[in-house]
C-alpha cells in the first residue's frame, strides 16, 4: 500500500497497515449523552407539526435544512418547520421537497411561508415586513424604516408596503 507523508509517496510499513487494520476492526464509540440528547431533538423537530412561531424561531440549529429534507426525498407534512438561507418557514400544506423549488423561489408561497419573530402589529410595536408573510387586516409593519397600515388581508403578501397604488398599504406618519 502506497501513502503520501507529506513530501511523497512510500510504502506503507507493516506497523502502519497493522494499525489502520486494527483501527478500523474496532467499533466506533458510542454516543456521548449531549449527541443523543440532540440527535433525538432533531428528529423530533423535523417532525413536528405543532411547534409555535416563537419556538420554532428559538431552535433554528435543531430544525431540519432545506438540504436536509431535499438529499430525505420524502413528503413534508403540512407544519413542519425548516431553514433555507438562514429564513425559517412553515410548510402550509404537503409537499415533497424538488429541488428547483426551494422555499424562497418565486411562486412558493403557496407551500413555504416565512415565519418573524412575533411583534405586536401595533404602532408601538410593529411587524416587521417579509415578503411571502401573511399580513393581517388592522396590524402595523415596518418597512425600510417607515410604518405602515395593513388595510386587507394579504396571504401571503408579495407587494411591499411602499408599493405605489397599494389601497391595501396605508404609511401611517
Amino acid at each position: 500500500m502506497r501513502v503520501f507523508d507529506g513530501t511523497g509517496y512510500r510504502d506503507a510499513t507493516p506497523d502502519e497497515i497493522a494499525a489502520w487494520k486494527e483501527a478500523s476492526s474496532q467499533p466506533a464509540p458510542p454516543p456521548s449523552p449531549q449527541e443523543q440528547a440532540m440527535t433525538l431533538a432533531r428528529t423530533m423537530a423535523a417532525s413536528a407539526t405543532g411547534l409555535t412561531d416563537t419556538v420554532a424561531l428559538s431552535i433554528p440549529d435543531l430544525l431540519p435544512t432545506w438540504d436536509e429534507l431535499l438529499a430525505a426525498g420524502s413528503e413534508v407534512s403540512a407544519g413542519v418547520c425548516l431553514v433555507h438561507n438562514g429564513q425559517t418557514y412553515r410548510v402550509v400544506q404537503d409537499v415533497t421537497p424538488i429541488e428547483s423549488q426551494p422555499p424562497d423561489m418565486d411562486g412558493m408561497l403557496a407551500v413555504y411561508r416565512p415565519i418573524e419573530r412575533e411583534h405586536a402589529g401595533t404602532m408601538t410595536d410593529p411587524i416587521p415586513w417579509v415578503s411571502g408573510m401573511d399580513c393581517k387586516e388592522g396590524k402595523y409593519y415596518n418597512y425600510e424604516g417607515k410604518t405602515y397600515l395593513c388595510k386587507s388581508d394579504m396571504l401571503p403578501c408579495v407587494w411591499p408596503p411602499d408599493t405605489p397604488d397599494m389601497w391595501q398599504w396605508e404609511v401611517v406618519e
